[in-house]
């Protein structure tokens, strides 16, 4: 007699849990989509602050470096290629115009010396994303360069080819703290262990020729 009260008690609450309505009874699947719901909304959250910082640049453009700027001699490391040329007194009067465009530089050299029969003058666009762009060179011929924002830094590295070997170059373009001087550092290493570093100056031009 217990037993078949017991089956049909259990008849009977089988009954009831299929009269409930849909959205109320207890289901493995529901359990299953909660957890999977938990699961997968951190996951999506993480992608969207991801996408937006890959939608973002990095590293903003110093828009303090544009302008013109005269390249101080008396303070400046020599230009003269070689260690040798590290002795020799600056001769050459160079003005530098800095154009900045989004996060991209357009310079431009005005050189003068009193063996040249008149300004010379020089371009270079400065992509700054990081890929190797193909560039003219000082000295004739083109160059591959990368150039890059480093926070309030601006990076330039290239591979200059001469006859003596390959020379790695990394510049290095900076702001002083009161923004009056440029500040360049080259850094060239060659085939010898020590690498060759040159530091220039350039103030602003107080007097465009």
């Amino acid at each position: 007699m217990e037993a078949a009260l017991n089956i049909a008690d259990a008849a009977t609450s089988k009954e009831t849990l299929m009269r409930r309505p849909i959205h109320i009874r207890p289901t493995s699947t529901g359990r299953r989509d909660r957890a999977a719901a938990a699961f997968t909304a951190p996951l999506v959250a993480a992608s969207l602050v991801i996408a937006a910082f890959a939608a973002a640049p990095l590293l903003a453009a110093n828009p303090d470096f544009a302008g013109v700027w005269q390249l101080d001699n008396e303070r400046s490391d020599s230009l003269a290629p070689g260690r040798a040329g590290r002795e020799r007194p600056n001769t050459l009067d160079l003005e530098l115009d800095i154009a900045l465009t989004g996060e991209d530089l357009v310079m431009n050299y005005t050189m003068r010396n009193e063996n040249l029969p008149g300004p010379v003058q020089f371009t270079q666009n400065l992509i700054t994303d990081g890929k190797p762009t193909e560039m003219p060179d000082f000295q004739g011929g083109t160059r591959t360069a990368r150039v890059k924002w480093r926070k309030n830094k601006l990076s330039v590295s290239y591979t200059r080819v001469t006859p003596f070997g390959d020379l790695d170059i990394t510049e290095t373009w900076q702001l002083s703290r009161d923004g009056s001087e440029l500040q360049v550092k080259l850094h060239t290493r060659t085939q010898d262990p020590r690498p060759d570093i040159r530091n220039l100056i350039y103030v602003r031009a107080t007097n465009v020729q």
